[in-house]
């Protein structure tokens, strides 16, 4: 037999040598030889502890992104079922607080009703440069930097904020308005965060005030 056809049997039977030392007068050293089943066996057992890590971290994911969907859900509930500017700055601020963990926004109106409908004071932007500022928003910002004058709109907080969001929200088919959050945490609104998430509740805050202030 060729030696490199026996160097390939060993290769594909590794443990053929160990199974057969002694009818083959091999005398093997354990604490020397490490068998090459023995070494495939934890090349196998990485990749499985890869793989069980990388499956835990998507499952983990998983489960957020649907609780996630289920409290935005839950706002879009909350959303139909208000009739005024006011029922919907309070489902909006409840959700923010209780299933969000944020301490620090505000919602800002730019936009005119069309109809009778009431617009709370607190929330009316009467300042020409922060209206300009706001109509100019056209996607989410999100990062560790904000205007002085947006920043001032701001309730204070118990700590120093360290991260913003501003969200632009459609009303009748343009920036209306704009919520403004923050965040002691630096990675909170993180400026290479996914948007996907937020940019779908400003469109349901967005089709709740056009509907509400005679926009449809």
């Amino acid at each position: 037999m060729e030696k490199q056809r026996v160097l390939d049997f060993l290769n594909a039977n590794p443990s053929f040598l160990a199974e057969h030392a002694d009818a083959l007068g091999l005398r093997l050293r354990d604490d020397k030889v490490r068998s090459f089943a023995q070494a495939q066996l934890a090349a196998s057992q990485l990749k499985i502890d890869k793989m069980a890590g990388q499956l835990e971290i998507m499952l983990a994911d998983s489960e957020a992104n649907r609780i996630t969907m289920q409290r935005l859900l839950a706002l879009d509930v909350q959303l139909l079922r208000a009739n005024t500017v006011g029922q919907v700055v309070q489902a909006l601020y409840q959700t923010l607080q209780h299933d969000f963990g944020l301490h620090q926004f505000k919602l800002l109106l730019i936009a005119e009703p069309r109809n009778k409908a009431r617009i709370p004071g607190e929330i009316k932007i009467d300042g020409g440069k922060v209206r300009a500022t706001v109509a100019a928003l056209e996607k989410p910002l999100l990062g560790t930097k904000i205007s002085a004058e947006m920043r001032a709109l701001l309730p204070a907080g118990s700590g120093v904020p360290e991260s913003f969001l501003q969200l632009p929200v459609p009303v009748g088919g343009a920036t209306g308005a704009v919520l403004l959050a923050a965040d002691t945490d630096v990675n909170r609104f993180a400026a290479d965060l996914p948007t996907e998430w937020i940019e779908r509740m400003a469109e349901a805050l967005g089709a709740a005030l056009s509907r509400i202030m005679g926009y449809r």
